[in-house]
Order: structure tokens, then sequence, then C-alpha cells
């Protein structure tokens, strides 16, 4: 039988744009076979998630439009049919049966007012035409291969009371309800935690194994297609730049943004004074017109890679300086369960009994999975939330003991930049008004003519145009809104910021970028962090010292690096195995397993 599955030749998808046409694809072809993963990486905007909704047909049209190219599905007869030449209500039958997707964000993706279950059996019922009983069972079934817990709790619960790994689930297990020949999976793990991203990783693979469907796993990481993808496709501007298999892609990339989204991410072996970027393996003229700088990817590290003794010697600095905040036998209940009456019965020990210091100019990191209490800790030093018991004091004074007043004037010193920048700036405000509301507050300067001033100064620091003050949030990338929460945070010229989240739903290439942003802030106005992320690679990466957090407590406390060369605690090293490598080895090692899984 052909081992052809999907043939997708010199596809065009245009969008309609005041303006002018979008070619969000361009002119691309590949395939995928029977049985493989086929991995499609790019930043946002590269073209890889509509090339997939293009399969599925799922491009509004208009603005849409497929200006070209085919979509060649071989059924499992041997005939082949043309998707982009199906009538649309032929085209339902192969949606599901066929070829199923999971979408990126499964909280939208499911209906908040029908159950899991429901929702999945829904799936069968509309395909299968079997009977609800035999749908319920079928369903069940599903969600225990997809190893949730507790089937029957699942099918009867709503999307909001499960987790953002558990809801994942949910939606591989409706993707995989009608046994489809082909799964799209798009970005299916951005902003879960790692141990859950691991997780999920793994299902995917057990499922491809067990059914021997094939999949096309969409993602902005290469380190996670390292961990699944038999072959990759790289896409930038709508276009493929390369292709091939997994391990020649990671052993020799030829095209230099391959180069760059290799680079950019955090590598754990080494302490870099910053990351590379795209940028430092590719330039663009006025024209648009790529240029090669001709750099490997480990030349490009080692340019930039800090000695141990230099991190030594800051660790020591820093270690003599007096601590700017201490954080004393804190704990941060939450009400579990309440009466009829409304007296707590249990409670939820968020943070439970934590006790840290950070020196002047340091960047502590909090890292764990997600429930461990590490935001809790950010927004009750902050007095976002209240404290149950302990003390935390910032410069010799007691941030509880102080009344509103003075608290409004310390916020002037202490900042936060929360993790989703879309939802920390008002949509109906432009974006110079969200910068110098903060001044106007605190009454700094005289008159909003010199506060815009200040304004546009702040977005220069943080490598965007004045012009764009006039703008609003929805018409800026996440990566640039993020710059503006941070030049946000800055207005007040603090000297301890606490960044929350603030790169964990980025692009690897522009989650570098922000962190150099950060790190190049810190040097130049002597800044002092808390940097809270559920990634062990970028805590590393941004902290001199790391708190390793888990149920509320403090799993372990130390150097960054030492705490990843020399974890003690299983939970550290539940941690440092879920991160993504990308390294040969590990590839080859997945490779052979798979290879061996297959012949058996």
């Amino acid at each position: 039988m052909n081992n052809l599955l999907l043939e997708v030749k010199n596809l065009k998808t245009y969008f309609h744009v005041e303006g002018g046409i979008v070619k969000a694809v361009d002119d691309i072809s590949f395939t995928v076979n029977r049985g493989e993963i086929l991995g499609i990486v790019g930043e946002s905007g590269s073209g890889k998630s509509v090339a997939c909704l293009s399969a599925m047909r799922l491009i509004a049209t208009p603005p849409g439009e497929f200006a070209g190219g085919e979509i060649v599905y071989h059924k499992p007869d041997g005939n082949s049919v043309d998707l982009l030449q199906l009538p649309l209500p032929e085209m339902r039958k192969y949606r599901g049966n066929d070829i199923a997707m999971i979408f990126q964000e499964p909280m939208t993706s499911l209906n908040p007012v029908f159950t899991c279950g429901e929702q999945v059996a829904e799936a069968i019922l509309l395909h299968q035409k079997l009977p609800p009983t035999q749908a319920k069972a079928l369903t069940l079934d599903l969600f225990a291969k997809v190893k949730l817990p507790n089937p029957e709790r699942i099918y009867d619960a709503y999307p909001h009371q499960l987790s953002g790994g558990q809801k994942q689930r949910v939606m591989i297990a409706m993707a995989m309800s009608c046994k489809p020949s082909l799964l799209i999976a798009d970005e299916p793990t951005t902003a879960l935690d790692v141990t859950v991203q691991k997780t999920i990783l793994e299902l995917i693979n057990d499922l491809q194994t067990d059914t021997g469907m094939s999949t096309i796993f969409i993602t902005h990481d290469l380190g996670v297609i390292a961990e699944i993808a038999d072959r990759v496709i790289v896409m930038y501007k709508g276009k493929i730049v390369e292709q091939g298999p997994v391990l020649d892609i990671f052993a020799n990339p030829q095209h230099p943004y391959t180069k760059g989204l290799l680079a950019c991410r955090p590598p754990l072996g080494k302490r870099l004074r910053k990351l590379p970027i795209v940028s430092d393996f590719m330039s663009t003229d006025e024209k648009g017109q790529v240029g090669v700088i001709d750099i490997s990817v480990n030349e490009m590290l080692s340019k930039v890679e800090v000695k141990p003794e230099e991190t030594k010697q800051r660790l020591l600095t820093l270690q003599q300086t007096p601590p700017i905040l201490q954080v004393k036998n804190l704990k941060t209940y939450f009400p579990a369960k309440k009466s009829f009456f409304g007296r707590t019965l249990s409670w939820v020990h968020a943070v439970d009994d934590v006790s840290f210091e950070v020196h002047e100019g340091e960047t502590l990191g909090l890292v764990g999975e997600s429930g461990c209490g590490k935001t809790t800790i950010g927004r009750t030093i902050l007095r976002l939330t209240p404290a149950t018991e302990g003390q935390v004091i910032y410069r010799g004074k007691s941030i509880f003991d102080l009344s509103k007043s003075d608290m409004k004037d310390m916020r002037r010193n202490m900042q936060i930049i929360f993790q989703d920048p879309y939802s920390s700036l008002n949509p109906r405000m432009t974006i110079g008004a969200s910068i110098i509301e903060p001044l106007q507050i605190h009454g700094i300067l005289n008159t909003d003519k010199q506060r815009m001033e200040k304004a546009a100064e702040l977005l220069k620091t943080v490598s965007m145009l004045p012009e764009h003050l006039n703008r609003y949030p929805h018409e800026f990338s996440g990566g640039q809104r993020q710059r503006i929460c941070i030049a946000r945070a800055l207005a007040l010229e603090p000297e301890f910021i606490i960044c929350d989240e603030s790169v964990s739903a980025l692009d690897v290439s522009v989650q570098a970028q922000v962190l150099n942003l950060l790190i190049e802030l810190r040097e130049k106005y002597k800044f002092t962090y808390i940097f809270i992320s559920h990634d062990l690679s970028v805590v590393k990466f941004m902290s001199d010292r790391m708190v390793v957090m888990n149920r509320g407590k403090i799993e372990e406390l130390g150097p960054a690096d030492e705490i990843y060369n020399h974890p003690t605690h299983e939970y550290t090293k539940k941690l440092i195995d879920a991160i993504p490598t990308g390294t040969l080895d590990r590839i080859q090692k997945r490779m052979a397993l798979k290879t061996e899984k297959t012949t058996i």
C-alpha cells in the first residue's frame, strides 16, 4: 500500500486585509507518511497553523483565500482526493473521521456549558452513529487511554473544573474518538508546566505507536520537536526554509533561521551572558531581503558564555550586600470548603511557612509546577493577596504593618509584571494612557504632556517606537505587549520587580528577546528581581539563586547552577528531567526506542 498519507502541493493561503494581501502560506509543499510524526516549527505568523487549518478547510473565506495548490489525502482504500476541491458538506465527512485536530487553547475549544464527557460523546454520536450508552462507554474508555484520573468524574466535570493538562487530555480523547488516520496537534503544550508538557508528549507518542496514526505536531519550540518528531519542517514568513529528519536538523542545521531557533532556547549545560536571537544569524534589509551571517550555533554560544569563576564572584558579591527583602515564615491560606453558614471547614495551604531573603541587585528565581504557591508568594509580598501569617520586610519596613497611604508610596519601589500582557492592559486605553496612568496616580511630573514624553522614553528603553503611544493593545504582538508592560513597570523607577511567568506563553525567539531585555535593564538600573516561572531552564538562565517550590513549601534553595547540577530532592530531579533539551544523544535514544517498539 502507498506509504503516503497527505500531500501538500504548492499551497497558497492568502488573507485580504485593509491595505493589501497577507501571504500567510506562500507556495509550500510537503508530505506526511503513514505512521510518522511530522513537526512543523516557526515563530508566530510563520504560517504553520494556517497551513494545517487549510488542510482541515477551516479558513474563513473571505477574508481568507486558497490562491493555489492542492492538498491530496490518500485514503486507506487506495483512492485519493483533493480536499480543497471538495464541497463543504463532503469535507465534513473527513473532519474527525479521517483528520482530527487538537487546538492550541483547550479552554476556548471546549464548550463551558456542557460536561467534558458530553462533548466527547457528541463527536462519537455524530460520526459513528452509536447509541448513547455505547458512546458514553467509548468516551470513558478514551479517558482511561489518555490517562485521565477517575474517568467517571471527568465525564461529569465541566471544563473550568479541570487543570490545563487535563483539559488538553480531554481534547486529545475527542480527537482520537473516531480513530483518525491523521492527527494535527496545534501547539498542544504551549504555556503548560514542563512536567505536564512531558506527559502530553509521551501520551501523543504512545497513542501514535499504538494506533499507527500519523501526526502533524505544530510548535514554536525546537526543543519540544526534539522530543516527538521524526521529520521537521521549519517555516519562516509563509515559506518552508528547511526540512529533513529531526536528527539531521539538530546535528547540522543549514538555514540561519533554524540556527537562531536552536540557539535562542536557554541551554542547561552552560551559563550565558545573553541569549542568542534569530537576528544574530540572519539580517533583513529595508526591502525584506534576508542576509546570512556565517556563524554556527556553538560559535555563537561560546561568544556569550559566562565562565564559572565569574558566576561565583557575582554570587559572592551579592551575598555581601544587605538583603533588600526578607520573607519570614510566610503563610497564605485560602478557604477550600465552607459550611452552609459560611464558616470555613478546610483550607488550601497555598504558601506554607516559607522563608527566604533577596539581596540587592540579585535575581531570585521561584520555580515549580502550577499550584506550588510561587505566584501566591509574589502577590502576597506586594499585598495583592492577604497573608495569613508571617512577615515581609522591605528595606527594614514591615510591609504588612504599613497603612494604605504608606503602602501606596512603597509601591513606587515595588512593581510586578504579570503573566498575561493582554489582560494586564486595558483594551480601551491607548498604550500611552496605560503607561502614564501610574505617573498620574503618584503625581509624578506636572503635566500629561511631560508624562507622555516620559512614556516615549520608556518605549525606547524597551526597544519600541514613540509612535506606538497612540495605538491600542490588540494592535501588538504578544512580545510587544510584554515590552509595553515592562515599560509601564519601569515608569515609577522601581528598585524591585516581580516577574510572574512573564515569558511563559511567548515564542522561544520572542522569549529570548524579553529575557535579554530584563537582564539588560537589571544591569543598567541595578534592579532586584524575583523571577517566577514553571520552566527551570528559563529560571536557571535568569537567576543567581533559585527556590524550588512544591505544594506551598520550599524543596530546595541555593545557587541556580548548583541546584541544576546537583539536585538533592526527587521533585527537583523530576523538573529537570522534564525539560526538553534537544540534545543529539536524547534524540538518538528516543528514535532507537521508537524503532524497537515499532518492530515489536
